[in-house]
């Protein structure tokens, strides 16, 4: 059933929005001025989701996708617009939300990717029938590819020689770092095989895990940014675009936020050792032991002497630092500041917050609580992560 459909808008998401029987509808690949022929893919009781069958007016701001799989792939979602509509779109998106969800209306600082390709430094792919791929997005069908533009270019030499990889089925991850050297890590219930030899001569292979054990070399690499190297696992957490966090770091620099620092949500301890120079202490909490348990190892591969580690809650653990602590580093999952977190980071009254986010929601709600005490300085949008349509902020925040 073909529907024709005016869109108006778009959402977070980057869908294009549109009406049909007095419910709303989503369109993946549509923009706004256009004028689409779409097929039913999905009905609730408040909205609808549709596929684009024709195009029967195009906007002018859309561009030919570079991707050949963006038709069919969930990866991105911003491939049929231009760098600079993109901008535009990311900087409306979390303006409004600011604005819906704690009634902020500051000015918004725009920090570009250098490079809106190959900028990903890892990639997660699934295996199907000995083919590499991706779900789509609202199908999850299985969409094999060759290639992937957000991929570094040494992580698409190794999808292009997938042919040294016998696995029927599950799941790769490929990461790369600064010096071009490969890690892999492999989940597959199948019987397997991996020409390694060969590999060895394609790229510059540190390690592969298969079911988290060791089946060549190492199971981490080295990272480096900022002068200040890093133990990268296999399965742990690190930034997938160092140009942009090379950027994020440059501007927290250039701030004056006194002696001692919290880093809250550590992981393997990024930005206490990156931004070790500012302080004479930094405090690092976090709830993961092996995160830890980097975070040391890193401190002392960089010879950087004024870091101290906490592994737990943070609170029940935030107590346990006497010191004043005149900065605090939020950078939590997704879900936000949860629990009593925000009342915990009050109480420490620390003269200045730096609040690095990926969701621009739960941002906006702890900003709503954190503001009653605290002042937006500066408010940025880095994107992190061109062509899609997720973005990463960060808040300066100053003590009323």
């Amino acid at each position: 059933m073909n529907i024709k459909i005016n869109i108006e808008k778009l959402d977070d998401y980057g869908r294009g929005i549109g009406y049909y029987n007095n419910k709303i509808i989503f369109i993946d690949n549509a923009l706004i001025g256009e004028v689409v022929l779409v097929d039913i893919v999905r009905e609730t009781s408040k909205y609808y989701e549709g596929k684009v069958t024709k195009y029967l007016k195009v906007s002018d701001k859309r561009i030919e996708s570079a991707c050949p799989y963006y038709d069919k792939c969930g990866g991105c979602s911003l491939l049929h617009i231009g760098y600079k509509e993109q901008s535009e779109f990311k900087l409306e998106k979390l303006k409004n939300i600011l604005s819906k969800f704690a009634n902020i209306e500051s000015q918004i600082e725009y920090i570009k990717n250098d490079s809106s390709y190959n900028y990903r430094n890892k990639v997660e792919l699934k295996i199907e029938n000995n083919l590499w791929g991706y779900y789509n997005s609202n199908t999850h069908d299985f969409v094999s590819i060759d290639k992937c533009l957000l991929g570094s270019k040494v992580i698409n030499k190794v999808i292009e020689n997938k042919n040294l990889f016998d696995i029927k089925s599950g799941s790769i991850t490929i990461r790369s770092n600064y010096n071009d050297e490969v890690l892999i890590s492999i989940y597959s219930k199948d019987r397997f095989s991996i020409d390694i030899d060969k590999l060895k001569n394609i790229v510059k292979l540190v390690g592969v895990v298969v079911n988290d054990k060791k089946y060549y070399g190492e199971d981490y690499f080295i990272e480096l940014v900022k002068d200040r190297y890093f133990k990268v696992n296999y399965n742990s957490f690190f930034q997938v675009n160092l140009n942009v966090i090379n950027k994020l770091i440059d501007i927290i620099n250039e701030l004056e936020l006194g002696n001692n620092l919290l880093d809250l949500y550590c992981g393997v301890g990024f930005f206490g050792l990156v931004l070790s120079d500012k302080f004479d202490n930094i405090y690092g909490i976090e709830k993961n032991q092996n995160s830890v348990l980097d975070a040391i190892y890193n401190a002392s591969f960089n010879n950087i002497k004024n870091t101290s580690y906490l592994c737990g809650d943070s609170s029940k653990l935030i107590s346990k630092i006497k010191d004043n602590i005149d900065t605090i580093i939020i950078d939590p999952p997704r879900t936000g500041l949860v629990n009593n977190m925000i009342e915990d980071i009050l109480n420490i009254n620390a003269k200045n917050i730096i609040y690095v986010s990926c969701n621009p929601v739960s941002l906006a709600r702890d900003l709503n609580m954190l503001k009653e005490c605290y002042k937006i300085k500066k408010i940025y949008l880095f994107d992190m992560f061109s062509n899609t349509y997720h973005i990463e902020s960060m808040v300066i925040l100053n003590k009323k």
